[in-house]
């Protein structure tokens, strides 16, 4: 069997810190694709539940110097396995990016009632 220098410089070039978030973008996305079949029924409001579900899961927080990682999870081990480390900056981070996507989520649909009302008007 022949060897594949460039596979192995391929696969040298991306680090475990880039396969770590491409695997957690890719359990996000596969996580918001079930969750809007399986809320088929709730038309509109499943795009806020999919985008909150999205924000919780993908909201990055700097944990050191060089290295960032969803802040849910750097919530949960500092919680659990950081003896005196406070997990409230990574929570509150949280909080802060769902409430977020809320505020423009109502502010988009506010929008758009807005459109089509002044659509309507001209139509008459």
């Amino acid at each position: 069997m022949q060897k594949r220098p460039w596979l192995a410089t391929a696969f040298d070039a991306v680090s475990n810190y880039v396969i770590a978030w491409l695997v957690a973008v890719m359990a996000a996305t596969l996580l918001a694709g079930l969750l809007s079949i399986a809320l088929r029924r709730l038309q509109h409001w499943r795009f806020l539940i999919i985008g909150s579900v999205l924000a919780l899961s993908l909201t990055p927080y700097r944990f050191d110097d060089e290295h960032m990682a969803p802040a849910f999870v750097v919530g949960l081990f500092r919680l659990l396995f950081e003896d005196g480390a406070t997990p409230r900056p990574a929570f509150v981070i949280l909080l802060l990016a769902v409430l977020g996507y809320i505020l423009l989520y109502f502010l988009g649909w506010g929008a758009l009632g807005i459109w089509r009302r002044i659509g309507q008007r001209f139509r008459r």
